[in-house]
């Protein structure tokens, strides 16, 4: 069991991007040009929002608390919050705005890092929700950005 929480704690995050991969590529050149650049911005705004954060809030990481050895090797710094649920929240919720059943299935993989995060002993649930959270914020505000720019400054884009 902890071989199968260390690989979702550590690797499926690539799934998700591949998720993202295959969402973004039957798409025609506008919505490719939209999907890219809406999920560039969401990465940059949850990045800024979740760097903040962590400047305002400490969470020591539970392996630091608990005085237990994690299932992965890791540096006794600030959780909040979880970068792999932050990359995984954001991606799946950039795709949500292009493709709603490639996003159900990043979901679910989403909540999967997110538990062995918090399994494999280097998060708490706190750092996963406040990484979910920042990602989801810089998702919906990266999709509404790129809208509001596009139509602004590239109309006939």
């Amino acid at each position: 069991m902890d071989s199968i929480i260390i690989f979702c704690a550590n690797y499926l995050f690539v799934v998700v991007i591949i998720f993202l991969g295959l969402a973004w590529l039957p798409k025609d050149l506008k919505t490719k040009k939209y999907f890219f650049a809406s999920t560039v911005l969401a990465g940059i705004i949850a990045f800024i929002l979740s760097r903040i954060a962590g400047q305002l809030y400490y969470d020591p990481r539970p392996f630091v608390v608990d005085h237990i050895k994690p299932l992965i090797p890791h540096a006794a710094d600030n959780g909040f919050p979880s970068d792999h649920a932050l990359l995984t929240m954001t991606l799946t919720a950039s795709t949500y705005f292009y493709n709603k059943k490639a996003a159900a299935l990043m979901l679910l993989l989403t909540i999967l890092v997110g538990v062995a995060r918090v399994l494999a002993r280097v998060h708490s649930p706190l750092d996963i929700i406040g990484g979910w959270f920042f990602g989801v914020v810089g998702a919906i505000a990266g999709y509404y950005l790129t809208i509001f720019i596009a139509k602004k400054y590239f109309k006939n884009n």
